[in-house]
């Protein structure tokens, strides 16, 4: 029993040192969307009945499972560079899993968006502007980008979300329009 203690507790300090770690690195740490701004958010998606779903910074998980229930017909993709976080989703994944959902142990800034129908993140203002020119590179025509909390600099809203919590959150909602129609 106390070799079985001393292997959990030497788990739990890697898991939290990973963590910090990987907290530095992004500069942000794995946060889960709340309760109440999933439930604003799911209830306000575009309508993107078939395609592909992507969530950028997946986290832990909760927010790419709650949108694979909500869009059964869709492929959801999540994308998580933080190793604890992603292999809890893997687990979560096992445990329950759904055929429309897919993890990826990987930095969204690597990967491709040219084919997301509809990306999904909650994120941090620096990303946010990191994003922007990745997003106006790669996403097609058409492409809804949900953002909970933070903007995309220069970038005005389709919709603003107002999330009745104790931070007055808001979700921002986006749709890539015609290269020609950019100002």
């Amino acid at each position: 029993m106390t070799v079985f203690l001393i292997l959990l507790l030497c788990l739990a300090a890697f898991a939290f040192i990973s963590i910090v770690i990987w907290t530095l690195r992004n500069g942000i740490s794995p946060m889960p969307t709340s309760p109440v701004v999933k439930r604003v958010l799911l209830s306000n998606l575009p309508d993107v009945e078939k395609g592909k779903v992507v969530e950028i910074g997946a986290g832990w998980g909760g927010l790419a499972f709650s949108l694979a229930k909500t869009l059964p017909r869709c492929e959801v993709v999540g994308y998580e560079n933080s190793p604890v976080p992603y292999y809890f989703s893997l687990v979560h994944h096992l445990l329950h899993p759904m055929k429309n959902l897919k993890f990826f142990h990987s930095d969204f800034f690597e990967v491709s968006l040219e084919d997301a129908d509809l990306v999904v993140c909650y994120l941090f203002p620096e990303a946010m502007r990191k994003l922007k020119g990745k997003f106006e590179r790669e996403l097609k025509e058409g492409t809804w980008v949900v953002s909970n909390t933070f903007a995309i600099p220069g970038w005005k809203p389709i919709d603003t979300l107002d999330v009745n919590d104790l931070y007055n959150t808001k979700v921002y909602v986006y749709r890539i329009i015609p290269k020609h129609y950019r100002l």
